[in-house]
């Protein structure tokens, strides 16, 4: 065994060492507040602070829920769209306790719905001016008897690529276009 160490050290040593190669992409923005999600858990824990505590839980539930599908939450884009939708349960949940007269749980719905608001804030989204050029853009590919709502809307959502945008003002821009076209 001892003649064939010196052997196995050579070949080691004459093996030249793997390049790697990384790839930087322009288009894919690094996520914001994704990672930044179990620090803050960790400071709500440490502060006791009880409605942002559930509302990071419930996000950090969903985003487990969502991996476990075809699609995982990996960018901001997509907790986007995760935080939008509970924002619109939460606002339900407001209004139906609301009916109830149930103030205690309105107060906890609305302190959640305010944490969900500043994480949406936070993810950078897809400017107006940017929305209104793809649509101009959208409308001016397609024929005149052939533009309807859903063909500019694929259109536009083909050239957002997945980046959050404003989908309010995005309906409200494209059902303008349609009218006025």
């Amino acid at each position: 065994m001892s003649l064939f160490r010196p052997m196995l050290l050579r070949a080691r040593i004459a093996t030249p060492a793997r390049r790697t190669c990384i790839r930087y992409s322009s288009t894919a923005s690094e996520p914001v507040v994704l990672p930044r999600l179990q620090s803050d858990l960790k400071n709500a824990l440490r502060a006791k602070n009880k409605p942002t505590l559930t509302a990071i839980r419930s996000l950090q539930a969903d985003i487990i829920n969502a991996s476990k599908t075809a699609k995982p939450i990996t960018t901001d884009g997509a907790l986007y769209s995760l935080i939008q939708k509970q924002i619109k349960g939460s606002t339900t949940a407001i209004s139906e306790f609301e009916n109830a007269k149930r103030d205690d749980l309105v107060q906890k719905e609305q302190e959640q719905l305010g944490i969900l608001r500043k994480y949406a804030d936070e993810i950078p989204k897809v400017e107006e001016s940017e929305i209104d050029g793809l649509i101009q853009a959208a409308v001016k590919a397609l024929e005149e008897g052939k533009r309807t709502f859903g063909s500019i809307m694929g259109r536009v959502m083909g050239g957002l690529k997945g980046r959050p945008a404003d989908m309010e003002y995005l309906n409200k821009k494209i059902e303008q276009a349609i009218g006025r076209k």
